[in-house]
């Protein structure tokens, strides 16, 4: 038994064959006994458990054809991860395929997501692209990079509630006749009573920035709360336990999300910094004068190059690429 536990491909292969039930008497004996071993054994046959029931979820919701979707897929998974020799030696690893094929979907996505019998875990990569998800109840969620998010899979239709651990996320609320969408930042949670805002949490602090409708925002083991109506922003901070709410003065706070910019009278290193923060790519500005000028433009362009053409041509300077970094500076 202890040569077998060392073969991780022979075992993943007699799961697969449990899986999809064309597993020998014997090697299900041998199976049994592996699981029984060890608790980490069982754990292991579980996720993939796990991963053959989400992706058949995947598949039925969205009505793909999974004979027609693994032929297309061959292919490329072929080239990207390497079979075992021992699944294709028993000439049976559909399963294999289909964990494959799923690793592949989601990272073109622009996020993973794991899950438990309870949670399902969502976390986008801290790259510039952002991620959509829509959650069971039909709510549309738009993930910055570097979130992480998570529900409950099993009651998140009763209980309504996401959970942002980190990062920003813009959430679309559906309307529902069950409990009042909310979002659990912690210490303080937005409970929406209308249809769409964005919400941010970092170590330093939680923000809820309202578009349309209203969201409640309470502090958790209080009775303090602010209501935010549209062009809103509700702030808490963990160091003072200090809950405010006010004007919205930040207008391109979508911009992660849309690459829909507006500058008013902003001077030059301002504007970087928003820069940086959506395309996640270093800007470096050269002389104190160029820093001051001031920017006044409405913007959308989906990449970096693009939006320091219209600046360069507006405020009479140059951009140039050094390595992974853009530098401004006088002509």
């Amino acid at each position: 038994m202890e040569e077998f536990e060392t073969h991780e491909e022979m075992v993943y292969a007699l799961i697969i064959d449990d899986l999809e039930q064309t597993i020998s008497a014997a090697d299900k004996k041998i199976l049994e006994e592996w699981r029984s071993a060890a608790e980490v054994n069982e754990k292991t046959y579980q996720d993939f458990v796990e991963v053959q029931n989400s992706i058949d979820k995947i598949y039925n919701k969205n009505g793909f054809d999974t004979q027609l979707s693994w032929e297309s897929l061959d292919a490329k998974i072929a080239d990207t991860i390497e079979v075992p020799l021992e699944l294709k030696s028993k000439g049976n690893y559909k399963l294999w395929y289909q964990v494959a094929a799923a690793v592949l979907v989601l990272c073109s996505a622009g996020y993973y997501f794991l899950t438990d019998r309870t949670y399902v875990t969502v976390s986008t990569a801290g790259t510039n692209s952002v991620s959509q998800l829509t959650l069971p109840d039909g709510t549309e969620l738009s993930l910055n990079s570097g979130t992480t998010v998570r529900y409950d899979k099993e009651n998140f239709n009763k209980e309504r509630k996401l959970i942002l651990e980190k990062g920003e996320v813009f959430v679309h609320v559906v309307l529902h006749n069950s409990k009042q969408f909310s979002v659990d930042l912690g210490d303080v949670q937005a409970e929406d009573i209308g249809t769409s805002f964005n919400v941010s949490k970092t170590e330093k602090h939680a923000s809820v920035i309202v578009e349309e409708g209203k969201v409640a925002m309470k502090q958790n083991g209080s009775a303090t709360q602010v209501l935010l109506t549209p062009g809103m922003v509700g702030r808490y901070e963990p160091q003072t336990k200090q809950l405010v709410a006010g004007s919205n003065s930040d207008l391109n706070y979508k911009a992660w999300m849309d690459k829909k910019f507006t500058f008013r009278e902003m001077p030059l290193d301002e504007v970087a910094l928003q820069l940086q923060k959506v395309y996640k790519t270093p800007l470096i500005i050269r002389g104190e004068a160029l820093k001051l000028r001031k920017l006044n433009a409405r913007l959308h362009y989906q990449t970096l190059d693009s939006v320091l053409e219209v600046i360069s041509a507006s405020l009479q300077c140059k951009a140039i690429k050094e390595q992974n970094t853009y530098v401004l500076s006088v002509n």
